[in-house]
């Protein structure tokens, strides 16, 4: 039997520089702390964005938490309505009220007019996603934040390796946001980065994820979100195969779009243009007469031994998110986003398996005349529920 196409599957450099590369560390005796190896990472990353301030972190969330404390983000933030439940997470945590936003239709980035609609005297911050690796407008929010006066973050979670406007788009905003998680294309295992021009904006990062310490005595936003020496020298070593990750990468998304093309109920997502390139996500929209929602869609590839997401449903759904107003983009968007497996590694063998597994589900319904019943009905609102390693990483669910 063919073996499961997982959703993600990490970037490993070989085994023996790791081991090197651990027993160093051991050697050291310098395992955390902002310790060398910490600080060099910072200064690789940094290097390969062209920017003066960086600050690596434990984890994507915490890096989102430490721009909000950073910033003293202590009122609203206007995030999102449809956005993974890390960015409304770290908001809280870092002492803001996030309120969700609709979403642009093509691009699923925050909508520059509904933003100007949800304005008021409590907004502290626009917090907008570049979306499955896709650029947010960058102009109308610059704008926007400049007439309100307020700071503009961008979560960039995915886009290591995205340029737009042929530059990192990383770079873009007041401050950005990047997970080092596994399943991203270049990782530390576990961590994140804060992304700024500021250098001493980032020297007071590196502050906060360490309590808070100073010769003042300790601010009362730090926390303890200090990546670990062994993490960074990792993440130096998966960061030096990122540039042929992103090759590989470009290879299975065309593999994707000749496949795909022949399947007329989805369409993998547009990318705004002058961005690119695509290395991300493989995230698909389900046309209005698709035969299956996007979570009864992943269950269905779930049986055909394919694993996808569907990110804005079910469990990936923030519960109890206050909202400027109706978000009918956000809320169609649970319903018709998908995610498919992508990593470089992907075959032609396994793009066509599972091209053949969607062009099989979608003839099968059709015949049968049902549409969007699910092969096994979820239950409550858990949607497109997936086994521990389904992502080659692990329990699935989980976000840097």
């Amino acid at each position: 039997m063919d073996r499961d196409i997982v959703l993600v599957r990490p970037v490993l450099p070989p085994a023996d520089a790791v081991g090197q590369a651990v027993a160093e560390v051991f050697t050291s005796r310098v395992l955390t702390n902002d310790g060398p190896r910490v600080r060099r990472l910072e200064s690789l990353l940094a290097t390969e964005l062209g920017i003066g301030g960086l600050a690596v972190c434990a984890s994507g969330t915490t890096a989102i938490q430490l721009a909000c404390s950073v910033l003293d983000l202590t009122g609203e933030v206007l995030i999102p309505a449809a956005a993974f439940p890390a960015v409304s997470q770290a908001v809280l945590r870092a002492g803001g009220r996030p309120v969700g936003v609709d979403i642009e239709p093509d691009y699923l980035t925050l909508d520059p007019a509904a933003v100007h609609a949800a304005l008021t005297s409590r907004t502290k911050a626009i917090l907008a996603v570049h979306t499955f690796g896709c650029p947010a407008d960058v102009d109308a929010l610059s704008a926007l934040a400049a007439a309100a006066g307020i700071p503009l973050v961008f979560d960039g979670a995915t886009c290591w390796g995205v340029t737009y406007r042929d530059k990192p788009l990383l770079t873009y905003g007041d401050i950005t946001t990047l997970s080092l998680h596994a399943m991203k294309l270049t990782h530390a295992v576990e961590g994140g980065a804060v992304v700024c021009q500021d250098t001493a904006l980032a020297a007071k990062v590196r502050r906060l994820r360490n309590f808070g310490i100073g010769e003042a005595g300790a601010l009362p936003a730090g926390t303890n979100a200090r990546m670990s020496e062994v993490h960074a020298a990792i993440g130096a070593l998966v960061l030096a195969e990122s540039r042929a990750e992103i090759v590989r990468r470009v290879e299975v998304r065309r593999r994707y779009e000749d496949g795909l093309a022949g399947i007329g109920w989805l369409h993998p997502l547009p990318f705004r243009p002058d961005a690119g390139p695509n290395v991300a996500a493989m995230a698909v929209r389900l046309s209005p007469d698709a035969p299956l929602t996007a979570a009864a869609l992943c269950e269905v590839l779930h049986h055909h031994g394919v694993h996808a997401r569907a990110y804005f449903a079910g469990r990936y759904r923030p519960r109890k998110l206050p909202r400027s107003g109706p978000a009918p983009v956000a809320d169609a968007a649970s319903a018709s986003i998908v995610c498919l497996p992508f990593w470089g590694g992907l075959t032609e063998q396994d793009v066509g398996r599972i091209v053949d597994a969607l062009t099989r589900i979608g003839a099968g319904r059709r015949r049968r005349g049902t549409r969007h019943a699910p092969a096994v009905q979820p239950a409550g609102d858990t949607a497109a529920l997936v086994p521990d390693g389904a992502t080659g990483l692990g329990r699935p669910g989980r976000r840097a």
